[in-house]
């Protein structure tokens, strides 16, 4: 009898033991599963804003309409800068010609260009407005 009062005891802690690890391995389970949950119902930090999305689309026309300016016969500034008004326009920004991504997105399209050295600097001199600031901004989206 004391040999089966053991066996029962034995058994019991033997199951209370599996119990205690099934229910610590599936808090476990539920907490990592809870932050891919969390992942999934908040989607929105992977997938650009639409203001991120305005931005990227003026910068890649800007950047494109740069490269075509440079390659093409008028080389204007004026005319330069009327049609980067009508781009900011467009995407209704204001004050772009203050917004250092503008200068960027130029130094982008002038590699865009392949243009020589000396064609780069005068380009840059001259869209930059002589202005440090601007200058080192379209060098920074050139490289």
């Amino acid at each position: 009898m004391t040999r089966l009062l053991l066996h029962i005891a034995l058994l019991t802690a033997a199951v209370l033991i599996s119990a205690c690890s099934f229910s610590e391995s599936s808090k476990s389970s539920s907490t990592s599963s809870g932050s891919s949950s969390d992942l999934a119902s908040s989607p929105s930090s992977l997938v650009p804003s639409s203001k991120e999305k305005k931005k990227e689309g003026y910068e890649k026309d800007v950047r494109d309409y740069t490269a075509e300016y440079v390659k093409s016969s008028d080389a204007n500034t004026e005319n330069f800068r009327t049609r980067l008004g009508k781009i900011a326009a467009k995407y209704e920004l204001t004050q772009w010609d203050q917004d250092k991504s503008t200068y960027v997105a130029i130094g982008q399209g002038l590699r865009k260009a392949r243009l020589s050295k000396p064609q780069y600097e005068a380009f840059k001199t001259s869209l930059g407005d002589s202005l440090p600031w601007k200058m080192e901004a379209i060098d920074g989206g050139y490289k």
